[in-house]
Formats: C-alpha cells, structure tokens, sequence
C-alpha cells in the first residue's frame, strides 16, 4: 500500500520533535558543540524553523556567543511570535543577564500569547519579585501555582513576595507545599525560618533554620535566621556565635553583623567590633543599603563604647543614605491626619457606633515607634487572660477589606454613605484576621505604633476594645528612632524635620482622641512605667477590665518572644538608663531640637544647644 503524504509529512514532523528533543538533552548536559551540528544539519533541511532558530540562539549563549545568540532570539520573537517557549527563553536570558525590565516585557508578552502556560506565569512572576513588585507577582505566580502545583520555585517565589506583603501565614502554608514537593528543599526551609519568625513561632522558625544548615551547612540566610530566633528567644550567646559564622561573608553576613550589634552591648575587643572596622575600611566598595547597615552598626557600637560624637557622625551618614533611597511623603502623613480629625466628630462617632463584635476585648498598644509599646506588650503578656500578638497588621487588614470606609477616608464618597454596619463588618474582618493568626482569646493584645491613627475607627468596630497610647519623651523617642535602621519601613525616621512632623501629628491625634473617647483611650507616660511600674499597670489594668497579676511586673520571664529593634532591652529588668539619653549627644541633636522647639522647655532647647536667636 503506497504511503500518504500525510503520513510521511507526520513521521517527518515526528522525527524532527525527536531531533528537537536530543538538542535539549544536548544543552542540558553542557554538550554544546554536538548540539549545534545537530542544529546546523537540521537547518539545513528545514531552513528558517522557527524552533531550531530558537535552540540556535540559546546555543550560541550558552556557547559564549552572547551577541550573536539575543539577536537570533530577537528574530525568531519578532517572526515567529506563536513561538512562546521562545518568548519565556529568550525572557530567562535577560533576567540571567541582569536586564529585569527587558526579561519582564518578554515574560509579559508570552503571558499574553498563552495566559495558561505555567512557566510563562511563573517566570513573570519570579522576574517581578525581583523587581520588588509583589502585588503583581502575587498574581502571577498564584496564577502558575494554579496550573502547575509542581513547580517548586512558584512555591519558594511565591512565599517571598507574600513575605514581603506580611501576609506570614501564607508564606508559612506555601512554603509547607514546596517541602511536600521536594522535602529536602533548603530554599522552603529557609523562607519557613523567616516567616515562622515574623509571627513570632520561635521553637518551629528554629527547627527549619538548623534542618536547612544540615542540608546546606553554608546556608548564609538559614545562619542569619537560626541566630535572629535565638535572640528573639533571649538565647543570646547562642544567637551570637550563630550570626558570627556568617558576618564576614556579605551581603547576608552585613545583616547578620548588624543584628548582632543591636542584639548586644559592644565591647572594645569584641570580634562584631573587629568585622565592623574591617568593613568600615572599604565602605565605598560596598552597596548603598549595605553601606547605611554598616553605618548604624555603628553607631550603635560607638554608643556603647561612649563614643558620642563618633557614633551621631555615623548615624547622621546612615540616615542620610536612607532619606535619598526612600524619600518621605511628609505631606501626605499631615494630609491624611488631618482627614482623620475631620471625619471622626462626635455626631458621626454616635451616628455610625453602637454595632461590632462585643466578646472580645482587643488592647491596643499604640502610639511613636521606640515610645514602649514592646515593653507594655511583654508586661500584659505576663497576664493570664491576656493573648500577646505583638505586631499586628490587623487593622491594615480589615481596612483593605472595606472599600467603603477606604473611599471615605480618601475623599472619594462622602462620610454620610457609612453606616454602623460598615464599621461592624471592619470589627469582625479584624477578629477574622486575629483568628487565623491563632490569637482567639478574649483579651488579646495588639502593639502596631501606627495603629493610633485608626483609634476611632476601630473603636466603633470592636465597642470593648481599649486603647493606650504611649507617650515618650519627644527627643528620646525620636533619637531612639533615628537610631535605627528602619530603610523603607519607616522612612520618616531619616530626617529631624520629617521626624518632627510626623510627632506634631501624632500629638494632635493623641489629644483628639482623648478627648473624643475619654472612656475608652488613655494616654501612658513610658517615664512614669519606667519610675512606678506597679503604680502605673494597677491603674492599666484597671483600665482595660483585667485583675491585678503579680505577674505583670516580671516581665522579663515572658515566653511570648520580641522580633523588634527592642530585643536585648525588652530581657531586662526595667531599667532607666534610656531616660534623658538625647542628652549625652547634646548639640550634636540640634537640629532635632530646633524642629522640636514647640515640645520643648527652654533648658532643653539650651542643652541641645538652640540659642534664642536661632
């Protein structure tokens, strides 16, 4: 029987899948130059195939031929567009390359042409977390999870970019996924340890810190992560010897050094000293993020050492670094207190109050970064009916959920088209978010600082619900903040006049709602905890509905474990020696106190070295 021409055009088409196939294996296995005689005969018979194009292109790169190989991939894409392997091949090039933003439009593009190709979305995906554009990536790699759920770097991709939208339990539960996939995965150990330590679950973030250093004992980041938990823990010697191991080898072990400091006191002689000054040395070679870490370390070790002027050059040099990377939108901040102010009027409180969740009975331990919220946190932790949750981001959380309030806030509807039952539903997206973090108690403790913007909002979602503000010492509370490394987290701390300015709105909204919602908000003076702690959490407890509990004051046997800048001070006995501290840099804080001058006495102004004249 004579073959048809179907049949001989398939056994053809079939055979050159076979070659195609070979060509693969080739190139996997690093046998360039068999591979490219394969594509050279085939090119021969099939000349201009946009597949063997495409392979030609990766030969020549992987061969070395750099140039010659992105212009055959530029031909076969601009050509030859249904090629979408070529697309996300020609995509991983360039992001091997460095070129992010040429990798992103080609992964765009082949997402376009074959939206339900997984490695098209996975790839875009991984390229955009690169890029530190989450929110998007998130949608891709969800997307290729919902493909593929095979594909172990979705999984690891994935939980970074929940990681850096602090969505921790979701970082947790897909980073459980990877390790079914491949249970030796020391990246899903790795991302496991960061997440499991954002939410504060120490005993577990450990186990899957020391099971990645046992697959890969060279692991910088598992090191990093093992000696975060352990501090956090107050297993601070041990937290030491594991971030020394690292702290010599950057980038990581920059992060590492700089924990350490902050986690310790510096001593002269001290090995973190020794790093610090080698570092130091080649300060230019290093990457700006990487130079401001070195910079508040130390400052921070300058500090310790009594090193004054030595330690306010280094943090103004740090602070400086920062404010150009991550400017501050200081009007913004006014603008939107100041919304706040003219939204929540006693009409409105009463028009819109009265509905929400009233079997709970959340504390709210708001008020400046650095002004005590750790320490009042780690004191009702000691409570047995109290539920420490640390920092939360709850109330951001129920916020984003309710698009009414949101357009409210944002001037897009008017205030008259909300009801009791838009701010019952915030209280119960609140208790949901709470639930699904594990905190299910009655009482439960919640010390976001920035949560006293939405005091009034939130007291009309949860009626029980207590509020304490924190108050601070203005030049302690914002040195102390200007100490820190905050980066983009809070970029407002790199510079006195934003520091300032964002203090004046927060004393603003402090007095608007003690005076709104006397009943339900109190203002606590750190000093006065500091100078009467059994005084002070009598009143507190009171306050909030709780019984006195010796317990209280014994705060530094807490099993609810810190994850913030607080570490060290938070395990010991109160202490108060941060107390006027802004007066040991004396005029080195001028300027702080010239943008303060308003909270200040005249003998504070002069001990900062503010003249009249000024």
């Amino acid at each position: 029987m004579a073959t048809s021409v179907s049949q001989t055009k398939s056994a053809e088409l079939e055979a050159l899948n076979a070659d195609v196939k070979r060509i693969a294996q080739h190139q996997a296995a690093g046998r360039h130059g068999p591979a490219g005689e394969m594509i050279d005969r085939l090119l021969q018979t099939y000349e201009g195939h946009p597949r063997l194009m495409h392979y030609k292109g990766l030969n020549l790169i992987l061969a070395g031929q750099r140039k010659e190989g992105l212009a055959l991939l530029e031909q076969v894409v601009s050509h030859e567009s249904a090629d979408v392997m070529a697309w996300v091949d020609y995509g991983a090039i360039l992001a091997q390359g460095g070129d992010l933003d040429a990798a992103i439009e080609k992964f765009q593009g082949a997402v376009e042409m074959a939206p339900n190709y997984a490695l098209a979305q996975a790839n875009l995906g991984a390229a955009l977390v690169l890029k530190e554009k989450y929110g998007r990536a998130i949608e891709h790699l969800e997307k290729a999870l919902e493909l593929d759920g095979q594909i172990l770097d979705v999984h690891t991709n994935l939980a970074k970019a929940y990681m850096r939208t602090h969505r921790f339990q979701q970082a947790i539960d897909v980073s459980y996924k990877a390790l079914s996939i491949d249970p030796k995965s020391v990246a899903a150990h790795i991302d496991l340890a960061a997440a499991l330590f954002r939410i504060e679950r120490h005993d577990a973030a450990e186990h899957h810190a020391r099971r990645a250093i046992e697959l890969a004992p060279s692991a910088a980041e598992a090191w990093l992560h093992l000696g975060s938990t352990l501090g956090a823990s107050g297993r601070l010697e041990e937290a030491a010897d594991a971030l020394l191991k690292i702290a010599a080898q950057p980038p990581v072990g920059i992060t590492a050094l700089a924990r350490l400091v902050h986690m310790r006191k510096t001593k002269t002689g001290s090995p973190e000293l020794e790093l610090l000054t080698q570092y130091a040395k080649r300060l230019d070679n290093l990457q700006p993020e990487q130079q401001v870490s070195i910079h508040f370390a130390l400052g921070k070790a300058f500090d310790d050492l009594g090193d004054y002027p030595a330690a306010i050059e280094h943090f103004n040099a740090g602070n400086k670094i920062n404010a150009d990377l991550h400017p501050f939108d200081a009007k913004g901040n006014i603008e939107r207190s100041e919304r706040m102010r003219e939204l929540t009027t006693p009409e409105f409180m009463a028009r819109c109050g009265g509905g929400g969740l009233s079997d709970v009975a959340p504390i709210f331990i708001c008020g400046m970064p650095r002004s005590g919220t750790t320490l009042m946190d780690q004191m009702f932790s000691r409570h047995a009916d109290v539920q420490a949750g640390g920092e939360l981001n709850g109330v951001n959380r129920a916020l984003a959920r309710n698009a009414s309030i949101r357009a409210v806030l944002e001037r897009e509807k008017d205030a008259s088209e909300l009801s009791t039952d838009d701010f019952a539903r915030l209280g119960e997206d609140y208790i949901a978010y709470l639930h699904a973090e594990g905190l299910k108690a009655e009482y439960v403790s919640d010390k976001l600082p920035g949560n006293y913007l939405y005091i009034g909002l939130m007291a009309m979602a949860l009626p029980r619900a207590r509020f304490l503000i924190m108050r601070r010492h203005p030049m302690d509370c914002l040195f102390s903040n200007y100490m820190q490394h905050f980066g983009q987290n809070q970029p407002f701390s790199s510079d006195f006049g934003n520091l300032a300015s964002v203090y004046n709105q927060f004393d603003l909204m402090a007095k608007h709602w003690v005076a709104l919602l006397p009943d339900r908000v109190r203002e606590v003076n750190y000093e006065d905890v500091v100078a009467d702690p059994e005084g002070q959490m009598r009143s507190i407890l009171d306050f909030v509905g709780l019984e006195w509990s010796d317990d209280i004051l014994d705060h530094t046997a807490s099993t609810h474990q810190v994850n913030t800048a607080s570490v060290a001070q938070v395990r010991q006995p109160i202490y108060h020696s941060a107390i006027a501290r802004w007066r040991r840099y004396g005029p080195g804080l001028q300027g702080l106190a010239l943008a303060l001058r308003d909270h200040l006495s005249a003998e504070e102004l002069q001990a900062a070295g503010v003249t009249q004249d000024m």
